[in-house]
């Protein structure tokens, strides 16, 4: 036989060791897919990619006299060629681990992608000047970062975003409540991962010496390419151009549509934040010392009391946009409220969705006409431990607890409420057997998990912030209940969606009449505040009918009811309008207990502008105006702007001994 074809396999030899460990982990993978897949693979798919494994782990551990000449001929062209696709095999990986299998996506945006994976490779060789070492480490590298897109995506929803890069020790906190699983994505881009590093190794070395000349000539060109790509990504309107709308909620249709690293970045541009015009650190310091020295506003009580808040998931009274009639009332028990509480109607930012928007407002005080256009501040700015109305009360000796009767992960809450001063959030899967209406957590069972919390808290006072999800949209118009809790239009032509919607909010009437039944027999001093974050989105044509022609229809779609009420005497206000990022300064008002210097702020604020929503302000006079439009009002605006630009977005010269409480 001649030599140059004989085969030697060396099993103990210390150079089998890394492709041992890669196997040992491509088993592990494929067995734990095999037992816990949720996707069926055809018999042939699976024996294929196990003889590709079995090939490839042959092909490593072989040596022959062919090979090794044919090496030392050809290995630096073929290591050239792999090392030049390696950015393009790069983004099939990534894509691939993540199941994106959108050939649109492939066809047209290809290009977008594989320029990112180009800057981290090529500056790996430009560092490392070996091509070999090069397409082993990038390939390590990308395989990792997908694995960690993947799992975020696994555990969220979602995949990874830039802001998870700055709140990451909060994720890696948090994953520990998650079980891994594997899809046949993950497991096709592992077996790249697998070959890429076969192939890398058995191409031999790939040092190259250059002269000092030609290593600074070559950094300085990748430098100017790398360049290039970042002024065309970040200095132009590429992104605006190629990305029509970036879904800030659900990341993963941006991702799918348009690549990852595409999506990353275009994500990465949206949370570049500019000051308002004129912004001053000084002008702010003025703005919240003379809102400091105001403290007749915030009382000390005597008693701290229990605060239970609650985001009702799409409550509203759409009597409040236009005039109908029901056979019956969807709301007796908040009406007929009266003793020790307070209603009125509170203005939201959103219409119909974006529920995180309110809650952040409405905890933080922050406004959205103070934030980006179209942003989601959960997801993109809340990377940091911030004030809040969590912090506020913690400060004061308070033991906080969210409850979401939903994925945990929806709007990054598991990793936002730590940042804000939650102790502990409670979710969908903290409830055993509960009752469901349509397919949501019932108001009801929400409420049953605040009092299990009150009744097993310790010495510290309480607070709640429950938001919930018996309410939410996708109404389908079929009857829920029996006659006696359904809710049916009169005079106008049937409806079935809205008439179910108005007979959800009868149930979480009821709901919350339970809720205050119960407290108004504890002896703890106890407040609770309901709020709605928007109205729900029905038949277009039923609101087009109600509304009003009096009121601005722009200013009705964004009303939705609040509902203060407490077990004890309190000062029963008039709060005829209030906005969401007054309400937690209006409570800690309600409550006597002292604000920071941003409480103040705002409380005085909100008597001169009732009203800031993401789209226009109504002042003390009712009048409404747009942002855009120049009036008294304006450099009182203008002023409110700065204050929740330096608290939310001005990281590096935050006022912080304006936004906490004073020890």
């Amino acid at each position: 036989m001649n030599n140059k074809f004989k085969v030697a396999i060396n099993w103990k030899s210390k150079k089998n060791i890394p492709i041992y460990l890669l196997s040992v982990y491509f088993v592990y993978v494929m067995i734990h897919y095999t037992l816990h897949r949720k996707e069926d693979m055809p018999a042939l798919g699976m024996a294929g990619i196990i003889a590709i494994w079995i090939v490839l782990t042959f092909l490593y551990m072989t040596e022959t006299t062919t090979g090794r000449e044919f090496i030392d001929r050809y290995g630096r062209w073929f290591r050239g060629i792999l090392l030049l696709l390696q950015p393009a095999i790069a983004f099939v990986m990534i894509e691939v681990m993540v199941s994106n299998y959108n050939k649109e996506m492939f066809q047209k945006y290809s290009f977008y992608n594989i320029v990112w994976y180009y800057i981290i490779i090529f500056l790996l060789y430009a560092l490392l000047r070996n091509s070999r070492l090069t397409i082993l480490l990038s390939n390590a590298l990308i395989y990792l970062v997908g694995m960690i897109n993947y799992l975020v995506y696994l555990f969220r929803g979602n995949p990874i975003i830039p802001s998870d890069l700055l709140a990451w020790q909060t994720g890696v906190s948090v994953a520990s409540n998650y079980q891994v699983s594997f899809t046949l994505g993950f497991i096709l881009a592992t077996l790249m991962m697998y070959a890429i590093f076969v192939v890398g190794v058995k191409l031999g070395n790939g040092q190259v010496k250059f002269s000092v000349l030609n290593r600074i000539l070559g950094f300085a060109a990748y430098s100017a390419t790398a360049t290039v790509i970042f002024l065309m990504f970040f200095r132009t309107d590429l992104i605006e151009t190629k990305i029509r709308v970036i879904d800030f909620f659900a990341p993963k249709y941006t991702y799918c549509a348009y690549g990852t690293a595409f999506g990353f970045v275009a994500n990465v541009e949206a949370m570049e934040t500019e000051p308002p015009e004129g912004y001053s650190v000084d002008a702010v310091d003025i703005a919240l010392s003379k809102a400091e020295e105001n403290k007749s506003l915030a009382t000390e009580a005597q008693t701290k009391p229990n605060i239970i808040a609650i985001m009702n998931e799409a409550f509203s009274d759409l009597s409040m946009v236009g005039d109908y009639k029901s056979n019956k009332s969807y709301l007796p028990f908040i009406n007929s409220l009266d003793e020790n509480s307070t209603k009125g109607i509170m203005f939201s930012s959103v219409f119909g969705g974006a529920t995180s928007d309110t809650e952040y407002e409405f905890l933080t005080g922050n406004s959205m006409a103070v934030m980006p256009q179209n942003s989601v501040p959960y997801q993109q700015f809340v990377t940091e431990s911030t004030d809040s109305l969590a912090a506020t009360l913690k400060a004061q000796g308070y033991y906080n607890i969210a409850i979401h009767p939903y994925e945990p992960s929806g709007y990054k809450r598991d990793l936002v409420y730590p940042l804000l001063g939650f102790d502990e959030f409670l979710s969908k899967k903290d409830f055993k057997n509960p009752e469901l209406i349509r397919s949501f957590i019932s108001d009801r069972e929400s409420y049953k998990k605040i009092i299990e919390q009150y009744e097993t808290k310790g010495d510290k006072p309480l607070f709640i912030f429950n938001v919930t999800m018996q309410n939410h949209g996708g109404y389908s118009g079929e009857q829920l209940f029996d006659e006696e809790n359904s809710v049916r239009l009169t005079e106008l032509p049937r409806y079935p969606k809205v008439e179910q919607y108005l007979s959800l909010l009868r149930k979480s009437d009821q709901a919350f009449e339970e809720l205050v039944d119960y407290f108004s027999k504890q002896k703890e001093p106890t407040i609770i505040l309901m709020f709605g974050d928007h109205q729900p989105v029905v038949y277009s044509d039923f609101q087009n009918q109600i509304e009003s022609e009096s009121t601005e229809i722009n200013q009705r779609r964004y009303m939705v009811p609040f509902i203060l009420w407490a077990n004890y005497d309190i000062n029963e206000d008039d709060v005829d309008k209030i906005s969401a990022n007054y309400l937690s300064s209006y409570l800690l008002k309600t409550a006597g207990l002292p604000g920071t210097a941003y409480n103040n702020y705002l409380l005085q604020l909100h008597q001169e502008l009732p009203v800031m929503n993401a789209h226009f302000y109504i002042t003390k006079d009712q009048e409404c105006y747009p942002y855009s439009a120049i009036t008294p009002y304006t450099p009182l605006i203008q002023e409110y702007k700065e204050v929740g630009y330096n608290d939310a977005l001005d990281k590096d010269n935050k006022l912080w001994k304006y936004f906490e409480i004073k020890e």
